[in-house]
């Protein structure tokens, strides 16, 4: 019995390089006529760098950068021949800044830019940037400024790269530089930069946003949006993906050669999933949490996707799970919760659980192939 192992990361509890192992573990206990592949994927959001990284046999770059509140923090990226993978939260993530000091109206995405600064620097023509995680809700202001953009207010002062100068920017200096870099946006969402379902409504009170706050971020993002189409007469408010990561995407599409790719379908084909799902006779999927959600082409829907196309049975684990909205995409369902199991409890024993679920699995797995037999 060939198994794959492609799950995604369990966000806040388990890296989807760890929830591989374990579940090949749990397998190996049962049986050795398991033979195992593991292909851990991502779609975006927690440790899109890291698969990446391993798949492409990256080098990584250890650089120090500022962080989103201005500290210098560590931060690193990954060099393939002229690629550079570059994940957002490794230099301006939520993951950097206590919970409680979370303000997107002073957090900038600066250090992101400093990556990019760096990879290009070390001969990179290709970037694939990650965003998932981003503490900030800048539009990229200060990305950009890192790489040499200046914002100017009505007084032609120069403005720091937050959110909220947003709202004060009059006109935007372009150095026009690094014409001959292309930019991969991976992306695991499709909102739009303004609105109800816009950056700052939904991404905002996540980073530490008041109602308040969210009104003058809202009227920051349009506002830089209005700039960039007299100065570019590109109109990039309707872009699907452009909501993400506070808006970063928006003035890297208007001044460079730069794509938002849907992340999990942008992976799987780096990682030629496909033709790995041809070698498995069963595909073992999962993350944090499978509901409705999963299905707007989360990583684990993307790779049930491929399963099915090829024909292979396709299992799905979750920390908590939604049976009624995801049960038809899945041959079955495991969840880590249940009425006994809290998520508290799930949380804080999440390496355990996996097991003894993945034990189950395995065994009707095994069962189901002797019946066959």
């Amino acid at each position: 019995m060939k198994i794959l192992i492609a799950p995604n990361s369990m966000k806040g509890s388990l890296n989807a390089f760890d929830f591989a192992d374990i579940v090949e573990k749990a397998f190996l206990s049962i049986s050795d006529e398991f033979e195992i592949k593991k292909l851990p994927v991502a779609d975006g959001g927690d440790f899109t760098g890291e698969v990446l990284q391993r798949s492409l046999n990256a080098k990584n770059i250890f650089v120090e950068v500022r962080g989103p509140l201005g500290e210098t923090v560590q931060s690193k990226y990954a060099i393939s021949e002229n690629v550079a993978i570059i994940e957002m939260a490794d230099a301006s993530g939520m993951k950097l800044v206590d919970n409680k000091l979370l303000n997107p109206l002073i957090a900038s995405s600066y250090g992101t830019g400093q990556l990019i600064n760096d990879a290009i620097s070390k001969g990179c023509t290709e970037i694939f940037l990650a965003i998932g995680g981003s503490a900030t809700v800048d539009g990229g202001m200060g990305m950009m400024a890192a790489l040499g953009f200046r914002f100017y207010d009505k007084n032609k002062i120069e403005l720091a790269g937050n959110g909220e100068n947003l709202a004060k920017i009059k006109t935007i200096q372009n150095p026009k530089n690094h014409t001959n870099i292309s930019i991969k946006i991976i992306c695991d969402v499709d909102n739009l930069l303004l609105g109800e379902k816009g950056a700052a409504a939904v991404f905002g009170p996540q980073k530490g946003a008041t109602s308040n706050m969210v009104i003058e971020l809202e009227k920051g993002l349009k506002n830089l949006v209005d700039i960039i189409y007299s100065e570019t007469g590109k109109k990039l408010d309707l872009i699907e993906g452009g909501g993400a990561a506070g808006g970063v995407a928006i003035p890297l599409v208007a001044f460079y050669n730069t794509e938002i790719v849907p992340g999990a379908n942008f992976i799987l084909n780096q990682l030629n999933f496909d033709e790995q799902v041809k070698w498995a006779d069963i595909v073992i999927t999962g993350e944090g949490k499978i509901d409705s959600q999963t299905l707007n082409n989360k990583a684990p829907f993307a790779v049930a996707k491929v399963a099915h196309k090829n024909n292979r049975p396709v299992f799905a684990i979750g920390g908590q799970a939604d049976l009624a909205a995801s049960l038809s995409v899945f041959n079955k369902i495991y969840s880590l919760t249940n009425n006994q199991i809290n998520l508290e409890y799930a949380i804080k024993n999440v390496k355990q659980l996996l097991f003894d679920v993945s034990v189950e699995l395995a065994k009707n797995v095994m069962h189901s192939h002797k019946k066959e037999k």
